[in-house]
Parts: structure tokens; C-alpha cells; sequence
């Protein structure tokens, strides 16, 4: 992704309005427009431009203000906190998505971070919301020489490495509801997405990218409950949460290339948040299956136990539901 895209959407005046607004305090329009050297009518112009990026910026009177101010990610505080500098990010204002950042051809491990998205995806092609400031979007690229077979249980690894990393900030009541979303009790706070590229016996590249939800203030467009580190009184600076996921990742990438998923299934287990739980499986193609979550297997497939017996579900185009 060309370094520049971001221009495309909010060019240069728009991000000096919002690095002034980005304190979270009240600021006139006259004092903006003197402040930047441009008319009024630009300040204006400028702030739809920044609230059409999905921005929540208060507008009135008695001028413009942002709910809350904006930790933006640094590149210096980032790599500070990183076990192995080599693993410092490349940081993007705003992408399409930071999975399509990585570069197939390029050099791994690679790591990109971006304040915001304007196609943030989930699974089976949903929409993440993503404005800029606001989360977590972190996107590895990683050189697996294994078969794609062996890689099916990716999606999980990226979860315990994102739940491990809250928890090392003081988040404990962190939950996986298999296959990939970082849960609190019922609401989902953030998930993970897996794109492979490769051939059936390997080389095969894994872009693992994980969203995390830090503050996204007054929503209507996320169809599911949900939370963030905000609403779950975690004060959580964005650089240091980026720093730990980054490094948990990477150990946890590390960890199943050298032993396997076997190795970090004891961690999943601990985090299960459908254990035991009636549950049912949806498929688009394929009849609705009930029944009871026991677990997984050392491919990653959810366990499931019903009036005929137990099965086997692979995460692919299925969602899990509660009965």
C-alpha cells in the first residue's frame, strides 16, 4: 500500500485540524482558523472531511471538540517496548486494511500498524469498524515452509497471542469464543483475521491481523454486542498495548512453528469462552448443527457433541451462535 493513500481521503490542512483538535478540549473556529493560517469556512470544510472517516467531532458555537483526546501511535515509543527492534512496524494514517499493507514478496517478519481503516474486514467478508484513533489494527506477515494444511490453526494462535497480551496489561477477564474473537463476557472487543498465500505443500505466506477495540465512543454500525478497553475501564496507552501485541504475537508465531499448536492449546483452554455451552453452528450452504462446545482439537476444530454423537467443525465460512 502506497504510503500516500491516506491523502486521497484526508489531506494535509485535515490532519493539522485534527492533530490541534486531538487534545479533546474545546477549540473556537476563529482560533483554529488563525491557528492554521486558513478562512473559517476551511476549518469547516475540513472537520466533515475528518468526521466522513468515521470521527466523532462535536460541533458548535462554542467551536469543535473531539470526546476524547487521541493517543496517536509513535514509531520510537513503539519500538521501545519491543523485545527485538527488528520487529518495529511501519505505521500508516489511514489504509484500506493492514492485512492488504503486507507485502507478499517482501522481506518477513513484517509488521504494520495504521491509525485507522477505511475496509477494515472481519470474517467471512463483515465489515470492522475502524475510525482512526480508535483502536488497535495490527497486521504481521509471516514465512511459514510448512504445507497449508498444517497452518489451519492460525486464527487461534493470533487469539491467545492477543488475549495474552491483554492480560499482561491487566485485562483478566479476557475470553476466546472460538475461532477467533477476543471476548468479555458476551460482548466482543476485538477479533482476528487470517489471509494464507501459498501452495498446497508450502512456501505459504500468513498475514495475521488483529483488531482491538480501544474507544470507539457512540456507534450504531456494529450489528452484534460489543465493548472496548474504554467502556471496560482499562487504561491502556495505545503504543504500549501495540508493543505487546506485537511481541506476543511474534512468540506465539514462534512457539507453534517450533512445537506445534499442541504447545499453545493449554492457553486456549484456559481462555474458552463456549466450554461447555449449548451452542449452535450456522453454515450458508449446509444445515443448521446444535449441540454442546467440548473443546478443540490440535487442528484447531471446535469439538462438538450432539444427540448423534460427537463432531468435528472447521472454522471456514461457519458462525457459532448460543442456543
Amino acid at each position: 500500500m502506497d504510503g500516500n493513500s491516506d491523502s486521497v481521503v484526508i489531506g494535509k490542512r485535515a490532519r493539522e485540524v485534527l492533530a490541534v483538535l486531538s487534545d479533546g478540549h474545546r477549540h473556537q473556529g476563529t482560533d483554529l482558523a488563525r491557528h492554521l493560517g486558513i478562512s473559517r469556512t476551511a476549518i469547516w470544510k475540513h472537520v466533515e472531511v475528518l468526521r466522513a472517516i468515521g470521527l466523532q467531532i462535536e460541533a458548535g458555537s462554542n467551536g469543535y471538540q473531539l470526546p476524547r483526546s487521541i493517543e496517536w501511535l509513535d514509531a520510537e515509543t513503539i519500538r521501545a517496548g519491543l523485545t527485538r527492534p527488528e520487529w518495529a512496524p511501519s505505521i500508516e494514517f489511514l489504509v484500506d486494511s493492514t492485512n492488504a499493507c503486507i507485502l507478499t514478496d517482501g522481506e518477513f517478519p513484517q509488521v504494520v500498524l495504521a491509525e485507522g481503516q477505511r475496509a477494515g474486514r472481519g470474517r467471512r467478508g463483515r465489515g470492522w469498524v475502524s475510525p482512526p484513533g480508535s483502536g488497535i489494527y495490527l497486521s504481521v506477515g509471516w514465512r511459514f515452509d510448512s504445507s497449508l494444511a498444517t497452518l489451519a490453526p492460525l486464527g487461534l494462535v493470533a487469539g491467545i497471542a492477543a488475549a495474552r497480551a491483554l492480560q499482561g496489561q491487566g485485562l483478566n477477564n479476557i475470553g476466546l469464543k472460538w475461532p477467533n474473537d477476543l471476548v468479555c463476557g458476551e460482548h466482543k472487543l476485538g477479533g482476528c483475521l487470517i489471509d494464507i498465500n501459498g501452495t498446497t505443500d508450502g512456501p505459504c505466506i500468513a498475514i495475521f491481523g488483529i483488531g482491538i477495540n480501544v474507544d470507539l465512543g457512540m456507534t450504531d454500525d456494529i450489528d452484534q454486542p460489543w465493548t472496548d478497553l474504554h467502556r471496560l475501564g482499562a487504561s491502556i496507552g495505545r503504543n504500549r498495548l501495540a508493543s505487546a501485541l506485537i511481541n506476543s504475537l511474534i512468540a506465539s508465531i514462534e512457539t507453534f512453528e517450533t512445537h506445534g499448536f499442541k504447545a499453545l492449546m493449554p492457553e486456549w483452554q484456559a481462555l474458552d469462552a463456549l466450554a461447555g455451552q449449548d451452542i449452535k453452528v450456522l453454515h450458508p450452504s449446509s444445515p443448521t448443527r446444535t449441540g454442546k462446545a467440548d473443546g478443540i482439537d490440535e487442528m484447531g476444530r471446535l469439538r462438538l457433541i450432539t444427540d448423534q454423537g460427537g463432531c468435528l467443525i472447521s472454522s471456514g465460512e461457519v458462525s457459532v451462535r448460543a442456543c
